[in-house]
This record gives C-alpha cells, sequence and structure tokens, in this order.
C-alpha cells in the first residue's frame, strides 16, 4: 500500500498544487518585467544612485533597498531590470513564506485561498514590479512573522536569533518595521507570559535593535536626518476632501473591497475573542486547535490594532496607502479563516477574488496602453515618464570635467541612471541644512565660482548662476500635462531663491 506523502519540511510545502501556482506566477511576472516598457521613476534611479554608494544609511531611509540594489546590479548589470528584480523576489518570498505557513498549521485549503488572494491583491502586484522599500519590508516582515511562529511553537535559541535577525533586516529595510518587536511584546504579555520569561525571548527581542545600532551611529553622524526627514512626514496640513476619497478609496480597490470591509467587521468582533482567551475559556482545544489559535491571535495583533490606530490618525493628517501596507499583510490569514466558515461568505471571498482580479489585469495593461481607461488612468504613470528624453537631452552638451548641476533630486537621481557615463550630480541647496542624499555626498558650496553646466525644471533664467547662457530647453507633453526643463550654463553663486 502507498504511504501518503509526508510534509516536513519547508519545501515539501511547495510540491503541492499551490507551489505550482507559485512557480507559474513567478515565471509570468519575471518575463513581464523584463518586458516591461515603463522607466524608473525618479525615487527608483534616486535608490540605484545609493546603491553606488554603500552605507549603512542614507537621508531618508534605512540602507536595505540600496543593498539589494547593488547585489541585482552587480549580478545583472545596470538596466530597469535589474533595479526591480528585487521588489518581484520580494512579493515572491512574502507570499511563499504565507502559502508554507498557513498550509503547514490551518491545512491546503486556506493556504490555497490564502495564496490565491496574496498573489492578486492590486497594491502587493504593483509592488512586483515597482523597487522602492517597501517590497523588502513586505518579506523581512513576513520572514519575521514566519520564525516567530515557529518560535513559539519551539522557543529555541537558534528560532529565537532568526526570529531576532529578521526582525532586524526588516528595521534595516524601513521605519515601520520598529513595530514588529513592539507588538511581538506586546503579544507575548499578554497571550504567553512564560515566552516572555525566557531568556530566548529577551534575545529575540533585543537583536533586532542591535542589528540596527550601525544604522543609528550613520544618523548619528549625520544629524540625525533620517529621523528629522520622517518627522516631517506628520507635519503635512490638514487634509482636503479629495485626500480622504483617494485614499479611503485607494483603501478598497488596492486591498481589496470585500476584504477591506470584512477586515473591519471581524477585526471589531474578535475583541471579544480575545477577552475569552485572556479568560481562559479555550483551555480544552486540542494542541493544534490551540496553536491555530495562537498564530490567529498573533496575526491579529500584528494586523488590526495598529492599523486602527493608524486608519484614525489619517482622518487627521495625509496618509499615503503604502505606510501601512504590512499591517494589511498580516490581516489577511485571519479575515480569510472566518470568511471561509460560511457558505455565504464564501462566495463574497470568490466575488472578492474576481474583483482583484480585474483590478490587477487592468493594473498590467497600462504600462502598455496608458490611456485604456482615459486621461486620468495615463496620468498614474506621469513620475515615470521624460526621464530618458531629459538624459539625452542633456547628454548632448555635458563634458566631463564640469560639474552637472540640478535643481531638484529627481533631476540628478534620473541624469545618474539614464546618462551613459552616470555622472556624479550636484543638487542646488538653497536651506541651512540637508533636504536630500545629494547635499550629504557633496555640497554645492565646493562649485561656487565655477563654471557649471545647470538642469532646472522650467523655463526661465536660473538665479543661481552668472551670466547665465541658455543652451536648450525641452518641453514634454504627457496625456495634456506639461513637464518642462531648461539647460543652461553660467557661474554656480547660489545668491538668489530657486
Amino acid at each position: 500500500m502507498s504511504q501518503k506523502f509526508q510534509r516536513k519540511y519547508f519545501v515539501d510545502y511547495l510540491f503541492s498544487i499551490g507551489g505550482l501556482f507559485l512557480l507559474i506566477l513567478f515565471t509570468g511576472k519575471f518575463f513581464y518585467l523584463k518586458e516591461l516598457p515603463l522607466l524608473l521613476s525618479y525615487d527608483e534611479s534616486y535608490y540605484w544612485d545609493w546603491a553606488r554608494h554603500l552605507d549603512w544609511g542614507y537621508y531618508s531611509k534605512p540602507p536595505m533597498v540600496a543593498w539589494l540594489i547593488y547585489l541585482s546590479t552587480k549580478a545583472f548589470g545596470i538596466s530597469e531590470f535589474a533595479v526591480r528584480l528585487p521588489a518581484l523576489l520580494s512579493i515572491t518570498g512574502a507570499i511563499t513564506l504565507l502559502y508554507v505557513l498557513t498550509f503547514r498549521y490551518f491545512g491546503e485549503y486556506l493556504a490555497r485561498a490564502h495564496l490565491f488572494t496574496l498573489s492578486f491583491v492590486p497594491i502587493f502586484l504593483v509592488y512586483s514590479f515597482v523597487m522602492t522599500i517597501d517590497p523588502p519590508l513586505l518579506f523581512f516582515w513576513t520572514l519575521s512573522l514566519y520564525f516567530f511562529v515557529e518560535y513559539l511553537k519551539n522557543p529555541t535559541f537558534l528560532r529565537a536569533i532568526f526570529t531576532g535577525i529578521s526582525m532586524g533586516l526588516a528595521l534595516l529595510t524601513k521605519q515601520t518595521a520598529l513595530a514588529l518587536p513592539v507588538l511581538t511584546f506586546l503579544y507575548l504579555f499578554f497571550f504567553e507570559r512564560e515566552t516572555l520569561k525566557k531568556r530566548e525571548t529577551l534575545l529575540l527581542l533585543l537583536l533586532p535593535f542591535i542589528l540596527l545600532l550601525p544604522n543609528l551611529y550613520w544618523n548619528f553622524k549625520h544629524h540625525f536626518t533620517l529621523f528629522k526627514h520622517t518627522e516631517e512626514h506628520f507635519e503635512r496640513g490638514v487634509p482636503s476632501f479629495s485626500y480622504y476619497l483617494k485614499f479611503y478609496g485607494g483603501l478598497f480597490f488596492l486591498f481589496g473591497p470585500i476584504f477591506f470591509l470584512y477586515f473591519l467587521k471581524y477585526g471589531f468582533k474578535y475583541f471579544s475573542i480575545i477577552k475569552l482567551n485572556l479568560k481562559g475559556a479555550f483551555k480544552n482545544l486540542s494542541y493544534a486547535e490551540a496553536f491555530q489559535l495562537k498564530i490567529l491571535n498573533f496575526f491579529y495583533f500584528t494586523s488590526f490594532p495598529p492599523l486602527l490606530v493608524l486608519l484614525i490618525l489619517s482622518l487627521f493628517k495625509e496618509f499615503n496607502p503604502n505606510w501601512i501596507m504590512p499591517f494589511f499583510l498580516s490581516g489577511y490569514l485571519w479575515v480569510l479563516f472566518f470568511l471561509l466558515q460560511k457558505n455565504f461568505t464564501k462566495f463574497l471571498y470568490i466575488l472578492n477574488l474576481f474583483i482583484i482580479l480585474g483590478v490587477s489585469l487592468m493594473v498590467l495593461a497600462l504600462p502598455r496602453k496608458p490611456d485604456i481607461f482615459g486621461r486620468s488612468s495615463a496620468l498614474l504613470l506621469y513620475k515615470f515618464y521624460g526621464w530618458k528624453d531629459l538624459s539625452q537631452f542633456v547628454e548632448k552638451h555635458y563634458q566631463e570635467g564640469i560639474p552637472l548641476l540640478a535643481s531638484h533630486r529627481e533631476i540628478a537621481s534620473s541624469l545618474a541612471f539614464y546618462m551613459n557615463s552616470h555622472p556624479e550630480v550636484y543638487v542646488v541647496n538653497l536651506e541651512k541644512r540637508p533636504e536630500n542624499q545629494y547635499h550629504l555626498w557633496r555640497e554645492d558650496e565646493e562649485i561656487i565660482g565655477k563654471e557649471v553646466l545647470y538642469v532646472q525644471k522650467g523655463i526661465f533664467e536660473p538665479g543661481v548662476l552668472k551670466a547665465p547662457l541658455k543652451l536648450e530647453e525641452l518641453r514634454l507633453n504627457y496625456y495634456g500635462k506639461e513637464k518642462s526643463f531648461s539647460l543652461w550654463k553660467g557661474i554656480y553663486v547660489k545668491d538668489l531663491v530657486r
């Protein structure tokens, strides 16, 4: 008699229908990315420029994004594909980890539902093809959740080290990851007091901050620019009505409309489960059921409570949807667990899946047919447009030895990437403190009095040059929205406002 295949190791769970689906999905995304007709956004080229100067920190972000781009471009050369490949690998890795974890502890049925949903959530799909700090954050966030669940099952030093390192790598990716050790501590305090008292747990909670020490030292040397930049995000003005419409409407479609509604519904209802759990109402559960409850509690604790706080804050300060992605990512498991309990909500799960699949297909079509849904859809890609044209425009007049100066960092990063010589670009600084990474690398004070080639936004005589000579101007029109630049030569004096 043939014996049923026993799944023991991580890779065993990938020999399944879900594993085959992951392979097919990754292959399709890989070739889509290779043929993606979309220039780098100025943020992507900015991070690529960071990767040319490896360090423990940068002006506005921790170093992980630069490290990953460095590895990718070393392996595959300087190209849009190489810059973006870590994004695809990160999202694929996060989804794979959640699939295996769900399969191992909840069975294949919920694992497939989890996999299919995460694969077509529009915002996760978008971040498979755009390299920012968010894709690696989602990977290390998920890796931390995965290893912590394993630690809960068997709290050994090795698993504590794996969990702590994963959280540390998340902290080296984005400031949001500070929530991980904090929420983990709170979860242990409320639900796992005995585990909290273990020496291994102390190591787990301290390791992330030990790994962060080089970045903190970098920030100390650079007057804590990262902290000041983060603080500026919370100094935005009172949100407008259009912000509310865009932000909350975006949450519905970026994360799935039915999921979002049931995330809120089940999120509030879950408080009653927490109360019963704290009162010891689930002592008679089997070991497997009790461990499932631990996982659900932990994933709930790392999603709904912090996200509820952030959604309330978003009523008073402007937020971007990507800021709250990790908390939503933790939420799909427990929402789907309850959504698949009844026939009616199973139907809603399928309906949500079709909706997000439809939205995702539309998103995939945009780069090749930006105006497929009219001018408004085309303008979603506005930030990706025109940078190669600008670089070719500047290349005609550029001579090595003459400093290349830009009015804004988005111009500087795009020129650095798309010009053939990949020049080191200066950026005008009219403030008393650094405003971007270029100001930390090279101060514009050192080129005062020198002849420079100056690229600026707009067609007007620059006040930062003495006897400016206009070489050329460039006007680009993207579905009725103009980008204009002008190129000048002159002596840099920096005595008037930009």
